[in-house]
């Protein structure tokens, strides 16, 4: 009995049908002894010694394996062989879909439709879960997603044109279900893939990347699907933006690790992180004009990539805070020091960052001159005093050739913008090398104007640098500065704030020259 069939699923004529019909009949018969004997079973009347022999689970496990048979393995190279599948798919569609359909019409007049059907169904969903399982690249998977909608949509796998409602050769549900999983293995693959991208592209190292190509990485899919369907680009969009909020969400995290561990290279690693918040800042506002994104996706990509940069730049500054104090350690007492040393990995730092003409790049070359300043007057304030004269006019020209090393290393970093960058050293400096008493009080209120924070014991110390002055020049020059005293503005970039004197050197602390 089984062999009919045999001979009929694999290429038989329409001489196999009364044979076929014999099989048909048997499995009819065999069906209604077995209600009948299930009915005297629960009835609890005497059970006959005849048995179910289920046949037709016999009749569906040849089926199936006879279709399997026709229906080749696809065996690929590698996940990214798409030459390889296309000729499998096509092979599918031409050659193999169409043989199973023809030998259904034999199967329906032998009275076997339904159990043909129902094998035809389970062997293409068998098949597809086959060719998307294990490893596999978006394009292909999309190969396969394409190929399985123009199916669906063209009617090839439900039926042939000339007999539109009686030749089934799949239930069309069934196929529904088999290319949702196709679409949602489509979706899951976009999530990892776009996940990946990104993640090589942040940590390229020395390969460049710009905005253009965060916007590839993000919208690369979507374009790819585009020409299917509207609703499988909407939701390819959507996975893309999800992956970018889990991302940037992730990224801010990661990013705070890298920086606590990477304690000797932080400064590079920190602009690295600025740089990239740049990158995608830019990214984001080109995407805003290809995507539809909600307000809420808007203002949480903005959040996460600004809390990131805020983060960044913070421990950007504890680092360059951190390592100029120990460049300035002991700075003005010995002859030779660490902070050339440290100016020139500076410089070579801030080289490499490659968005100088973002909103973010001036207020953080400001702040970080704010930063590098601050310590320097704090060095030279709490590391001076009266000296001989001798040393007096090498402190200046030690703080001459300091001024004119960070001036140089930020007119690279900031061009002709670094006018807008001001510092008390070139005023102290001024003083320092005057020896009219009226041009040095001159001098003293003009830095008392510029920055109006210094205080009385701040004052005190530079007067040492002047160690001729006399009790009278020196009493008499105080009294003129507090004089000329202005109160302290918001306007003003404050430098003495934070620099405090120990107590008891002048007889003063706190407060400024005009309190």
């Amino acid at each position: 009995m089984w062999s009919v069939v045999q001979e009929a699923i694999g290429g038989g004529d329409g001489m196999l049908l009364e044979p076929l019909k014999s099989v048909g009949a048997s499995l009819k018969w065999e069906k209604e002894r077995e209600k009948e004997w299930f009915d005297s079973v629960e009835d609890m009347e005497s059970v006959s010694t005849w048995s179910p022999k289920y046949w037709n689970k016999d009749l569906e496990k040849l089926l199936m394996e006879c279709m399997a048979t026709q229906i080749s393995s696809f065996v690929s190279a590698s996940n990214t062989d798409e030459s390889a599948l296309k000729d499998h798919l096509s092979q599918l569609e031409t050659t193999i879909f169409p043989n199973l359909r023809c030998k259904r019409d034999v199967f329906k007049e032998a009275g076997l439709l339904t159990t043909y059907t129902k094998c035809c169904n389970a062997c293409l969903s068998s098949h597809l879960s086959t060719l998307t399982d294990g490893d596999m690249s978006f394009s292909k998977c999309l190969l396969i997603y394409e190929w399985g909608f123009n199916m669906y949509r063209s009617e090839k796998l439900l039926m042939p044109p000339w007999t539109p409602q009686q030749s089934l050769l799949a239930d069309p549900y069934v196929l529904k279900w088999n290319f949702s999983n196709v679409e949602e293995k489509l979706l899951t693959l976009t999530q990892k893939e776009v996940r990946e991208a990104l993640r090589q592209v942040i940590t390229a190292g020395e390969k460049p990347y710009t905005d253009t190509t965060i916007i590839q990485v993000l919208t690369g899919r979507a374009q790819a699907v585009q020409h299917i369907s509207g609703t499988i680009k909407d939701k390819v969009e959507a996975e893309c933006l999800r992956e970018l909020l889990h991302f940037l969400h992730s990224y801010k995290h990661e990013a705070r690790s890298l920086l606590q561990l990477d304690t000797f290279s932080g400064t590079n690693s920190n602009l690295q992180i600025l740089e990239n918040c740049c990158i995608f800042r830019a990214a984001w506002h080109k995407l805003t004009y290809i995507y539809s994104a909600s307000a809420d996706t808007d203002a949480k990509v903005k959040e996460f990539i600004d809390r990131t940069e805020e983060q960044s730049r913070e421990l950007l500054l504890q680092a360059i805070t951190s390592k100029v104090k120990v460049a300035l350690k002991d700075h003005f007492r010995k002859d030779n020091s660490d902070f050339d040393k440290f100016l020139d990995s500076l410089r070579s730092s801030f080289s490499r960052f490659e968005m100088k003409n973002t909103e973010t790049y001036e207020p953080l070359i400001q702040t970080v001159h704010h930063s590098i300043v601050t310590e320097y007057v704090q060095a030279l304030l709490t590391a001076s005093g009266k000296s001989s004269s001798a040393k007096r006019r090498k402190i200046a020209n030690k703080i001459k050739a300091d001024h004119r090393a960070m001036r140089t290393l930020f007119e690279e970093c900031f061009g002709p913008r670094i006018a807008s960058l001001d510092d008390p050293i070139e005023g102290i400096l001024g003083f320092i090398l005057l020896n009219d008493i009226e041009a040095m009080k001159i001098q003293l209120v003009i830095l008392l104007h510029k920055f109006p924070d210094i205080r009385k014991e701040h004052l005190n110390i530079i007067l040492d640098f002047k160690g001729t002055l006399s009790g009278t020049d020196r009493n008499a020059m105080l009294e003129m500065v507090y004089e000329n005293c202005v109160e302290v503005e918001r306007r003003h970039t404050l430098f003495f704030e934070a620099i405090e004197i120990k107590t008891g050197k002048y007889g003063v602390r706190g407060g400024c020259c005009c309190c």
